[in-house]
């Protein structure tokens, strides 16, 4: 069973505790991981391209030449993709982007994740994160008091409403909801840091 360390805010009277081998403790499936991440990323494209066929195109449809003795040939309208400015043969339509998953792979996507970052000791608890009133400053010299970089992913619970605010503007601090966790955003980040509250939302969900 392994062991994660639990940090003060003030980077101090650090701990151990025992991971929850149900939520950090799986075995890996990479191909759980890789429909995870394929999944949030389709996610995150538009589908908005879109391009015009021949019935589409504001052109005459006026025959370009007369049908015989030209010594060309034979064309019927200008609206057809050999011309320039014509329609687009089978071009992208706007259309959903997203992939269907069943809940038992994204389940296992999350878990995998999460264990594989559990073996790379990539996983932190922050303990005593709390701001009055938000302000980027004091959640920059928190994280830095507890030894946590700002490309980190942290992970927070309701109760951490005015650390969410301060870390909007730091655009390397990834912010997530227990609730909210994806495969992606875990492998992404390379320390994957709990507050206590998300740790133990985190287990009455996935685990």
């Amino acid at each position: 069973m392994s062991t994660v360390k639990v940090i003060d805010v003030n980077g101090v009277g650090a701990e151990e505790i025992e991971l929850v081998p149900s939520l950090f403790g799986v075995n890996v499936n990479e191909t759980a991981m890789y429909m995870g991440v394929k999944k949030f990323l389709a996610g995150l494209r538009r589908g908005t391209a879109s391009t015009k066929g021949r019935g589409e195109i504001n052109k005459t449809t006026k025959k370009a030449w007369r049908q015989k003795g030209t010594g060309h040939a034979r064309q019927g309208s200008k609206r057809a993709p050999q011309w320039k400015g014509g329609g687009v043969v089978f071009g992208p339509k706007p259309r959903n982007m997203t992939l269907d998953l069943n809940k038992g792979t994204r389940r296992a996507a999350i878990l995998s994740a999460l264990s594989q970052r559990a073996q790379e000791e990539a996983v932190l608890i922050l303990r005593g994160l709390k701001l009055d009133v938000p302000k980027t400053k004091t959640l920059i010299s928190a994280l830095k008091a507890a030894g946590i970089p700002e490309n980190a992913l942290l992970i927070f619970a309701e109760e951490n409403g005015e650390v969410v605010l301060s870390g909007l503007n730091l655009p390397r601090l990834g912010l997530l909801h227990y609730s909210e966790l994806n495969a992606y955003d875990v492998l992404l980040h390379p320390a994957i840091v709990f507050t206590e509250e998300a740790l133990k939302g985190a287990e009455e969900v996935y685990a």
